[in-house]
């Protein structure tokens, strides 16, 4: 399945082979810190407080216009089955982006670090949502949460059996390539 990265380039082909350097190097620690947290979610308090929502406004800058913002994060959320706001420096979103391709997903990832305005998306998040963190995922233009934590984050969702009924607020192109990336799994 594809992955398209939004970013200052936009898309670009060695997204995926980043992302698995990344992975790589810092994959066995991250998968066990995120094992624990899909069996011991952070409270949201401590996930999303008003305190880290006026941190992630002031980090926005000086040109920060809410409104502009919230409009971009809402276009980006329409414009695919599977979108995913995250870092291109943050193993949790590599670990979600992992965990989506590794279940045969197709998505959208937004690299807010590297989008031009992508420093207002985390408040934007929040606005939205009430959830400033990043990754943030949208199946079906909801949220999901992020990696480990939210509403109720990829993985807790791919534990738990979830993931093909979120993906039936998708495209049936979507639906059918998870469905053809699991008939070659049960070929395999």
């Amino acid at each position: 399945p594809g992955q398209r990265v939004r970013g200052r380039r936009g898309c670009r082909a060695d997204a995926g082979r980043r992302e698995t350097l990344l992975v790589s190097g810092v994959g066995g620690v991250v998968d066990a810190v995120g094992r624990w947290l899909v069996a011991h979610p952070a409270p949201l308090w401590l996930v999303n407080n008003p305190v880290k929502a006026w941190v992630t406004t002031k980090m926005a800058g000086a040109d920060y216009d809410p409104e502009a913002s919230v409009a971009e994060v809402r276009r980006l959320i329409a414009s695919d089955d599977v979108v995913i706001f995250s870092a291109t420096y943050c193993p949790f979103s590599a670990a979600a982006k992992a965990a989506l391709r590794a279940e045969g997903v197709p998505f959208t990832a937004v690299e807010w670090n590297t989008t031009p305005g992508g420093a207002g998306f985390s408040p934007a998040l929040g606005v939205i949502t009430g959830r400033t963190s990043i990754p943030h995922i949208f199946i079906g233009g909801e949220s999901v949460g992020g990696c480990n934590d939210g509403n109720p984050g990829i993985r807790p969702l791919i534990a738990a059996g979830g993931l093909d009924a979120a993906l039936q607020r998708c495209s049936e192109k979507t639906r059918a390539a998870r469905a053809e990336f699991l008939a070659a799994k049960a070929a395999a």
